[in-house]
């Protein structure tokens, strides 16, 4: 068999033919990629800068990360200067601040400013993919449709909401939307039920109130003890504990103790550490205004012996509070203040019990109306107590919904008739050791009046706000919101802070096309859920190179 001879001239043409096909192919495959980026950014996932700090701590806005020497704790602050006539923070900050765990003064001088989270949202895709309830949301701004805002979503049609005692509660309505006549107290209706937040939601929201292992290093200064832990042993087992100047607490006898929270050492409200932030010799911020009963406390134990029982109490709105752990089982349970029987509201049963030698980590929450038990991050057990607004109202404020609404002042802004919630451990066993003790509080949607100017945004100029000073939206029964099916309503988590549906004016007529109701964001204008921070805010290294603080890439719940 001849071999072939090869042709070189037929060679060359086959060539001069491929060239100008494979070029075509690498432009169309740079077209369809181009296209399938846009497609995908327009239908899928999109990428936002939060601009403020208005869901500060879960987002952050332009801020500074705060460190305390005292005790360890790092935190966000956000800006205490602005360039002079605007908004926008001055590039370098100084600023006094206070450390959220010893309460001690911090300074910051000339410290560059971080910028925003960076985040990604995947967007809603109606009908298949659509939002839900305490979902964090990216909208157009009802007054200014050019702007995006970032908020949490609390409320979605159809239903009325009401918000009372920082908690949202909502009532079945028409898919209408269609409302009561104007004369109605809705909140004396029947129908209502909190809203209670998922796991992962709630887990989010709650904010640090203060945790052992923040304990100053030392607390005698100059002879003089400058902190004192706010957890405070009854009298008569005192001596059996080692508190003070430990982030570690030991009881060393057998027997039954407790532990109360000290409410002169320490309230418990809904002051957020972002927020105050003051240049002296100016007055430092307020530092928080309402008493807050929704907590959570995390006690991690280790027995050196088996212990008979651990128990958490919350007194407050006029009743206890209490979860019971004895051996592997727990009770949930309420009674009013005063009343000799306890009412049960739940039981579970602990994988084991106490182990001695072992640190097991308990979590105690009573919020949105429930208790629940977590024992090493799993869910053991919840119990649920069922109050409508006025209920509501009654125990917490000494109200009627009928008094508040019939009566021209706010009286749901006057913070002096809340009571402070007292919370307690008590334990029989020992001796035991506490490696971690903590206390926070969840997120407190304020009341509050319409200002008197509305807010300004780049495109409208600030006029005299169409509801100014009458109490905001949701927040009080004589200004009811009402949501039809694909209408929604959005706050902040920053809620003292925050400049959303409570507090805005009529939107943008173009917005308007899809609802005019006054704080309620239609379905056109939703964008999407945020569910990554991929760029956190930067820091400036050497004052002139910035640096992502990769540590802080998280999931947005």
């Amino acid at each position: 068999m001849s071999a072939t001879t090869p042709n070189p001239a037929a060679a060359d043409a086959q060539t001069q033919e491929l060239v100008p096909t494979e070029n075509i192919e690498g432009i169309k495959g740079i077209i369809i990629a181009f296209m399938m980026a846009l497609v995908f950014r327009a239908f899928i996932v999109e990428g936002f800068e939060i601009p403020t700090g208005s869901m500060a701590p879960t987002l952050m806005g332009q801020h500074t990360q705060m460190h305390a020497d005292p005790s360890g704790y790092l935190w966000p602050v956000g800006p205490a200067s602005m360039i002079q006539g605007t908004a926008t923070p001055t590039p370098r900050q100084s600023y006094s601040t206070l450390d959220p765990m010893s309460r001690s003064e911090v300074r910051a001088s000339d410290v560059p400013i971080r910028s925003g989270d960076r985040v990604f949202i995947l967007k809603y895709l109606f009908p298949l993919y659509t939002p839900s309830r305490y979902d964090v949301v990216v909208f157009k701004n009802p007054r200014d449709p050019t702007m995006n805002y970032i908020k949490r979503l609390i409320g979605l049609g159809a239903e009325e909401i009401a918000i009372v005692d920082g908690d949202v509660f909502s009532r079945p309505i028409s898919a209408d939307g269609k409302g009561e006549p104007a004369t109605t107290n809705t909140w004396m209706l029947p129908g209502w039920t909190v809203t209670r937040k998922p796991e992962s939601a709630q887990r989010a929201m709650w904010q640090p109130v203060f945790d052992t292992r923040f304990t100053p290093l030392n607390a005698v200064k100059d002879g003089r003890t400058w902190f004192r832990s706010p957890w405070v042993p009854e009298m008569a087992s005192a001596k059996g504990w080692q508190i003070q100047g430990e982030s570690e607490y030991r009881f060393d006898v057998v027997g039954e103790t407790s532990l109360s929270w000290d409410l002169t050492r320490r309230v418990i409200s809904d002051y957020y550490p972002y927020n105050f932030a003051y240049n002296p010799p100016a007055a430092p911020q307020p530092v928080g205004q309402y008493p807050v009963s929704d907590v959570r406390t995390i006690v991690e134990i280790k027995p050196d012996a088996a212990m008979k029982s651990v128990s958490f109490q919350v007194a407050t709105r006029k009743h206890e509070f209490r979860i019971a752990i004895e051996g592997a089982a727990a009770t949930l349970s309420m009674r009013a203040q005063g009343a000799a029987d306890w009412t049960p509201l739940g039981t579970g049963t602990l994988p084991a019990s106490l182990e001695p030698g072992k640190v097991t980590s308990l979590e105690f929450w009573h919020s949105d109306q429930s208790l629940s038990l977590f024992v090493n991050s799993l869910f053991v057990a919840k119990g649920e107590y069922n109050w409508t607004p006025d209920e509501r109202l009654i125990n917490t404020m000494g109200l009627t919904a009928d008094e508040v609404y019939k009566t021209e002042q706010n009286l749901l802004m006057d913070a002096a008739r809340i009571t402070q919630p007292r919370v307690s451990l008590s334990f029989a066993g020992g001796p035991f050791t506490l490696s971690r003790l903590s206390l926070d509080r969840d997120i407190h949607y304020q009341a509050g009046n319409y200002l008197p100017v509305n807010d300004p945004t780049p495109s409208t100029k600030p006029t005299a706000h169409s509801r100014a000073r009458q109490p905001s939206a949701a927040t009080h029964p004589r200004q009811p919101v009402y949501l039809a099916e694909d209408e929604y309503f959005n706050c902040g988590d920053n809620s003292p802070a925050s400049l959303d549906a409570r507090l805005w004016d009529a939107p943008y007529p173009w917005v308007g096309k899809t609802t005019s109701k006054i704080g309620v964001i239609g379905r056109d204008a939703m964008i999407g859920r945020a569910f990554i921070v991929y760029w956190p805010g930067a820091y400036w290294k050497y004052n002139f190179l910035p640096v992502p603080d990769i540590g802080r890439v998280r999931q947005i719940r």
